[in-house]
């Protein structure tokens, strides 16, 4: 009698056990192969997730684990592009120029130059401050132009070069006019220059000649003094600072001139 019970017992929790495990809401997690497959897969399933840390550190143990597998350099993008969206914008931008160092001729080349570009310019700075991711950015978005002037993102880097361009010379003109303001023009007139050379289609381009038509003037240099005007005259002759200077009634230059342009303009 009591085995007979005990037979029972055992039978009903052997179905027990197996309706938990056939039913849908219990069903078991996918297991994935400790292979570098399966790995990616399960790496990859966390990243469609948007599960980015969990992402990052799986991505970065398949690289280090399997570091000859054909699978790297989707992992190596995978992992950057995880930092990427997860906003660890100086961690993806390394990771996106170590993909391209490893893999020159790979499929995410100009992807991982463009991300990279944009990961840096999102470090940028305000002109007032230190510009080095500002560089940078420029750098690497000019790197993917020259190496691929085809790629599908040249429309969008030609946006952000111009931009970014920009950033570096409002900086370089508000250098230029700190020593204009403490009477320094030799000085100034060394960034105004810089301006015109390496930023020659910059927004503040008009506030650029004038200023230095300014310094030139005050420094005794007349030739720069009218090839600063000529270029203010022909190009922005309708600005504020092209109507102070240009004209047959140009009026002579005095020390408050600059002032009273610069009280229109703003």
């Amino acid at each position: 009698m009591l085995r007979k019970i005990k037979l029972t017992i055992g039978l009903g929790v052997l179905a027990a056990v197996i309706v938990f495990i056939a039913s849908p809401g219990c069903a078991p997690r996918k297991r994935f192969d400790p292979t570098p497959e399966g790995e990616f897969e399960a790496a990859y399933k966390s990243y469609e997730k948007k599960k980015y840390p969990t992402a990052i550190d799986a991505f970065k143990q398949l690289i280090y684990k399997y570091p000859g597998s054909d699978l790297v350099e989707q992992g190596r993008y995978y992992l950057a592009d995880s930092y990427f969206l997860n906003g660890e914008n100086l961690l993806a931008a390394n990771e996106f120029e170590l993909l391209v160092r490893e893999f020159p001729q790979g499929r995410f080349a100009d992807v991982s130059l463009y991300k990279a570009g944009i990961a840096y310019s999102r470090l940028s700075r305000r002109p007032e401050r230190d510009q080095n991711e500002t560089r940078k950015a420029l750098e690497t978005l000019e790197t993917l132009l020259s190496k691929y002037p085809n790629t599908e993102y040249r429309d969008s880097v030609r946006v952000q070069v111009r931009s970014l361009k920009d950033k570096m010379a409002r900086k370089e003109f508000d250098t230029a006019m700190f020593y204009i303001k403490r009477k320094l023009y030799d000085a100034a007139i060394i960034y105004l220059k810089s301006v015109l050379t390496n930023y020659p289609e910059c927004t503040v381009m008009p506030d650029v000649l004038y200023n230095l038509y300014v310094a030139s003037t005050k420094m005794g240099y007349p030739d720069d003094a009218q090839d600063a005007k000529k270029w203010l005259c022909k190009d922005f002759p309708d600005t504020e600072y092209g109507k102070a200077v240009c004209g047959e009634n140009e009026p002579a230059f005095t020390d408050t001139t600059r002032v009273d342009v610069e009280k229109k303009k703003n």
